[in-house]
């Protein structure tokens, strides 16, 4: 605020007022992009997980032993349509029938979603993430 003093000068105190509340809106401003970044990071390895189980619970009903088996790039696909709101280009499913350890007579289905996340926040440069998710279940036929 400036008030005049005496002998005609002026007193700066809005400086000091304008320094602080700069200071703590771009503390705020980070915090609350940082926080929205966190959340959408979240809610894309929620996806992620999502794809990873139905796929897998696709690929136990049509596994190659099972009266109407499914290829592998229909399983992705299943995947994929999961993970629908994720970039397909930046996303990798993989199938694969491993041995069961505990019943080594049947077979698994595991199926693995993953997805790189650039995470960008205001000023900073661009952080990647890779988000992995890997289901794994008895094939039931």
């Amino acid at each position: 605020m400036r008030t005049a003093a005496r002998g005609g000068g002026l007193r700066y105190g809005a400086g000091a007022a304008a320094a602080e509340f700069a200071t703590v809106a771009a503390t705020f401003l980070l915090v609350f992009f940082g926080l929205i970044e966190t959340a959408l990071a979240v809610y894309d390895y929620n996806a992620v997980c999502t794809a990873a189980r139905e796929a897998v619970r696709y690929a136990i009903v049509h596994s190659p032993a099972s009266a109407n088996p499914a290829t592998t790039v229909q399983i992705q696909q299943v995947a994929e349509g999961y993970a629908a709101s994720l970039d397909p280009t930046k996303l990798t499913v993989t199938v694969s029938w491993p041995a069961d350890a505990n019943l080594p007579a049947q077979k698994d289905a595991e199926v693995q979603v993953a997805y790189l996340y650039q995470m960008r926040i205001p000023f900073f440069s661009s952080v990647s993430m890779s988000l992995t998710s890997t289901s794994r279940m008895l094939v039931s036929q």
